[in-house]
């Protein structure tokens, strides 16, 4: 477990990943609405103007608060104007887990789901999160110790009566390797959907709204807010054997795939026996 840290400051960096998320969210839904570039990344991932121009605006909106807090970023950093260069990502200091546009391919497409993901981290674990989803202004948000916020307000966590038995999950859009059989296990059980965004699909399990997921090729700055908003609802995630995620190395863990699952209680067990 990380550092201990005050309860009046995790509150006050979860508010500041609320602001920095949103900044994020409007610069990307202001281009949602306009031309942009497009081009490919090494891995043949799309990534476009909106996901630099509102890593930016979330980079910004930290540095004005915490000018000597750390980043980890998915594009490459850049630094507004009168910013310096911040400290090397390590365990032993805040780190800022940002992804400004999870969902690019939704987003080119003009599919209205993604997300802006701003994540914590200390001691090698995340500590608070922030998930907020532009086109719908929804805001998922928490701390470590705290409850699950939606829209700044608590969220019980509870499923309705009356849904059908069969669960509901997320899953990989194209499961590769050793998690396609459990992905098909998964459909062959479970009723499947899959909205473009891993940072979304936890933000959903969190509230309730998904029953579990499995991702099969996350990576640091998709599920480090994710992981926040889950356990402050009373879920888990896992590596798919059980196994735990945090605390890990920032640094080292931050470019490598992370698979995992996530659900509640018995759901959980049973994704998990799955």
């Amino acid at each position: 477990m990380p550092t201990v840290v005050d309860p009046t400051e995790l509150a006050a960096l979860r508010a500041l990943a609320e602001t920095a998320a949103r900044a994020g969210g409007a610069v990307a839904r202001d281009f949602f609405r306009r031309q942009f570039r497009v081009t490919l990344k090494a891995d043949r991932t799309e990534v476009s103007d909106a996901d630099h121009a509102a890593q930016v605006a979330v980079v910004a909106a930290v540095a004005a608060v915490r000018p000597n807090d750390a980043f980890v970023t998915e594009e490459p950093l850049q630094l507004g104007p009168g910013m310096h260069p911040p400290p090397p990502a390590g365990d032993d200091a805040l780190c800022w887990i940002i992804d400004p546009l999870d969902g690019t391919r939704n987003f080119v497409r003009g599919i209205p789901v993604y997300t802006c993901s701003v994540g914590v981290m200390l001691g090698g674990c995340p500590i608070v999160g922030a998930v907020y989803e532009p086109e719908r202004d929804e805001m998922y948000s928490a701390h470590l110790g705290g409850v699950l916020f939606v829209n700044g307000q608590p969220w019980p966590r509870q499923r309705p009566a009356g849904l059908s038995s069969k669960l509901l999950v997320g899953v990989p859009a194209a499961p590769k390797g050793t998690l396609t059989e459990i992905a098909h296990r998964w459909l062959d059980r479970f009723v499947g959907r899959n909205f473009g965004s891993c940072a979304l699909h936890l933000a959903q399990v969190a509230a309730g709204q998904l029953d579990g997921m499995l991702s099969d090729n996350a990576r640091l700055w998709d599920l480090a807010a994710g992981w926040v908003l889950v356990s402050a609802s009373g879920g888990r995630i896992t590596t798919p054997n059980g196994q735990p995620l945090f605390p890990a190395n920032v640094s080292s863990s931050a470019d490598s795939e992370l698979p995992f699952i996530a659900g509640h209680g018995g759901v959980f067990d049973e994704l998990l026996a799955v």
